[in-house]
């Protein structure tokens, strides 16, 4: 958002919390253009993906930082699996994003692979690195200020919003799970998921592809993998926990057969919402007031496409949106 923001040259200021953990810096940035469980494509995959990689390439220029890797995927298929597959790559539909369906796959330090679909068009965001870079451009242009937000300290009056010694015509809150809890905004929107992930090291361990069978395993250079995630809908925390760590290393066990280490273990929360879409645009009785928020699991792949959805309803509020992210739906 704040991308497009400077891009389309529109005066803000950005307020972060450097105590507040977000799902952001946790998660592993994993491109995913399928869903495995119906092996159907996810959901606007056609129009977010040229977009996606698109933007990313310009903020990559923008920050020269590297932040993109494309890397084909391997996914492990049973023989119930194969009929289904098959029938995609006759139907033609996902040919741009199935790239083969072969056997007898034998890649250093996994178990032996029998029949596999390879995908492309999929890789990783190291939004560590992204949300840093950004982070650093955005302190240098002044567009940075470093503090905790409490919504009793936001007023509005006149078409405009007040916070400290602040005044603005809008404020739009992207906070994450955080706005689950927001008073401005409809209750019972949110539906929060909690994930964990781990790092291994593993020197014997093939780093040309990213696997996914029950979990992914994604290189990330220098024999470091990382490895998820979990889904977890109670007891919501940013915590690290036993349960999950052991749920991550049962699965990958079954996928490898090499000596590693486990080097990190992160766990965040994740601003899902109840009917799995975005929520976007400016509050209907509040025209100071706006969300952009609910990228849930797939926030890498959302935000470009949807943060310019969001752009266009800042300049006008009446621009076309898909219907499904609309705010409007929760009122």
């Amino acid at each position: 958002m704040a991308f497009q923001m400077h891009k389309h040259k529109i005066p803000f200021k950005i307020i972060v919390d450097p105590s507040q953990k977000s799902a952001s810096e946790v998660a592993a940035g994993l491109i995913n253009p399928l869903v495995f469980k119906r092996l159907t494509k996810t959901w606007m995959a056609d129009a977010l993906f040229p977009k996606m990689y698109e933007t990313y390439a310009e903020i990559e220029n923008l920050l020269s930082t590297k932040f993109i890797e494309q890397k084909e995927m391997i996914k492990p298929l049973t023989e119930q699996d194969l009929p289904m597959w098959q029938k995609r790559i006759e139907q033609g539909k996902m040919n741009h994003y199935i790239k083969r369906i072969d056997k007898n796959l034998k890649l250093e330090g996994f178990k032996p692979i029998e029949h596999y679909g390879a995908l492309t068009q999929t890789g990783s965001c190291n939004l560590n690195l992204m949300i840093q870079g950004m982070r650093n451009f955005l302190r240098q242009q002044n567009y940075l200020i470093k503090d905790h937000l409490k919504i009793e300290d936001v007023t509005f009056e006149n078409n405009h919003v007040y916070w400290k010694n602040h005044a603005a015509e809008k404020i739009i809150f992207c906070r994450g799970y955080q706005d689950a809890k927001n008073a401005l905004f409809p209750e019972g929107s949110f539906y929060l998921t909690k994930g964990e992930l781990i790092e291994i090291e593993a020197k014997a361990l093939c780093e040309d592809y990213i696997l996914n069978k029950n979990l992914f395993v994604l290189p990330t250079g220098n024999h470091r993998f990382k490895v998820g995630a979990t889904y977890q809908w109670d007891n919501i925390n940013a915590e690290t926990s036993k349960e999950g760590k052991s749920e991550l290393l049962t699965k990958l066990d079954k996928l490898i057969d090499t000596d590693y280490t486990v080097l990190n273990h992160w766990a965040g929360v994740r601003p899902t919402v109840k009917d799995r879409r975005p929520i976007l645009g400016i509050h209907p009785q509040n025209s100071s007031l706006a969300i952009f928020n609910g990228l849930g699991t797939k926030g890498v792949m959302l935000a470009p496409y949807f943060s310019e959805q969001m752009l266009k309803v800042l300049e006008d509020p009446h621009a076309e949106t898909d219907n499904e992210v609309k705010l409007d739906r929760f009122f």
